[in-house]
């Protein structure tokens, strides 16, 4: 069984939310406080590959520092990061996004916006800063199901 997952992180990388979507099991999201390394690995439980895009580099390294939850270990990972460098093609999940057809409502937000999203929200309440947030990191979590498609049919597929 695959899951999909992406994180977002403050200014101090601090993991203010996740993103996971499980085969068969759906889409999950914590945040904040709500954030339990037990409820995450609970919910891996059956999983064997965890997708990510470079999560090698980025959310698995972040969530064995910050939740004490080894993925990289514990779990075979599929960076597709990794295989649109195998393939040779150039850019970030959002252009890869716009260069293959992959759709988002969030147009124009980026990592760096989410963490400003992120400081509205605990600094000043502002539920819609939390809402696209949420919303952004679903897309980050949902569109890699298809651009893990994509990787497949170029032939950059790895684990």
């Amino acid at each position: 069984m695959r899951a999909y997952l992406d994180i977002e992180t403050d200014r101090s990388g601090n993991i203010c939310v996740i993103g996971l979507l499980v085969e068969n099991n759906g889409f999950l999201q914590w945040y904040g406080e709500g954030i339990s390394p037990e409820t995450i690995e609970r919910e891996l439980s059956n999983v064997k590959t965890i997708v990510t895009f470079n999560g090698d580099l980025f959310d698995l390294p972040q969530m064995k520092k910050r939740l004490n939850i080894d993925l990289q270990s514990n779990f075979i990972s599929r960076d597709l990061f990794k295989d649109k460098k195998k393939l040779g093609i150039k850019g970030g999940l959002k252009q890869l996004e716009k260069m293959f057809g992959i759709e988002r409502k969030t147009e124009g937000v980026n990592g760096y916006q989410a963490m400003w999203l992120w400081e509205k929200y605990r600094k000043h309440g502002n539920q819609e800063a939390l809402q696209l947030l949420l919303e952004y990191n679903k897309e980050d979590v949902v569109n890699l199901t298809r651009l893990e498609e994509i990787m497949d049919q170029l032939g950059g597929g790895t684990p």
